[in-house]
């Protein structure tokens, strides 16, 4: 949505083939992969013959738009996994010399975060770090979009010139706008760091290191002290932390008792699931992406 062209301008210039296809030139995509046509991408490639990059709405990998892409997966204390994903296209401000600096403002759900927003919308400062933890695949469970949330976070820092970042363990929408980062795992349901943090903690976003972190628990004697109360709780509530989603249908339960992380898809994992009765191992093609124009 920040670019002057859209999908029906690359349909014009070849479609999706055309970016395939440079790719695969490139050496950055798997050639032997099978499609859902029975045929390869390579055999696939060949029979639409799509053009070159016309080098205007479609780019080479040789003369890209941007050398670096517009997403940033971020490592970290708080995101050991690199799952921590940030879209630099929407950040409107709040990056000094690549560095952003918060203090913590802590909800247990998107939920809690919208009733602040409704009911008290003077509680957020500038430079406030929202944390809306409980919403990945395996707490919400289903790892929800955030699309509400970060609506409402834009108009609220447009209307009062202020800039506040969001981090979450569940989505994002692409058309956010803002200093917003989702997929931050392991997840809070799961006792990922994300759980530990406490309102007023600082949060550290560092593009300069692609690193996010909370100075609070750099301390290893505060990070056990929270990661024990944070067990007590779980152990007090059946091995299950009060925050979470409800499970109440047939596919949330499944998705409860099987999710996995985002930075595996999120998705469900055949041997931690009672119906899927002849697991399969995943085969590895052994292709290394590189970019030979490089």
């Amino acid at each position: 949505p920040f670019g002057q062209y859209s999908m029906v301008d690359i349909d014009a210039k070849g479609g999706m083939q055309v970016i395939v296809k440079e790719l695969m030139d490139a050496g950055l995509l798997n050639g032997e992969t099978l499609t859902c046509t029975g045929e390869t991408l390579s055999q696939q490639i060949k029979r639409l013959d799509p053009p070159k990059p016309d080098g205007n709405v479609i780019y080479s990998v040789q003369k890209p738009f941007k050398e670096t892409g517009g997403l940033r997966l971020l490592g970290g204390n708080l995101s050991p996994e690199y799952s921590a994903v940030l879209k630099l296209a929407g950040v409107e401000g709040g990056l000094e010399n690549n560095v952003f600096k918060g203090n913590a403002k802590v909800f247990d759900g998107e939920q809690e975060l919208l009733k602040a927003l409704d009911s008290n919308p003077d509680v957020f400062e500038n430079f406030d770090m929202i944390v809306v933890r409980y919403e990945g695949p395996f707490g919400a469970p289903g790892m929800p979009e955030m699309l509400d949330s970060t609506s409402r976070i834009t108009a609220l820092c447009r209307q009062k010139g202020i800039v506040v970042a969001l981090m979450t363990d569940g989505r994002f929408s692409g058309g956010s706008v803002g200093l917003v980062i989702g997929h931050v795992g392991p997840e809070a349901a799961a006792g990922g760091a994300i759980a530990l943090i406490e309102n007023g903690d600082e949060i550290l976003v560092d593009l300069n290191k692609n690193e996010l972190n909370c100075t609070q628990l750099q301390d290893p004697e505060v990070s056990e002290e929270r990661e024990l109360a944070w067990e007590k709780t779980v152990s007090a509530n059946d091995g299950m932390h009060p925050s979470v989603g409800d499970a109440d249908t047939r596919l949330l339960n499944r998705m409860r008792n099987s999710a996995v992380s985002a930075v595996f898809g999120a998705g469900m994992h055949p041997n931690r699931s009672l119906w899927v009765r002849d697991p399969r191992t995943p085969q590895k093609s052994g292709f290394k992406p590189h970019n030979k124009f490089r």
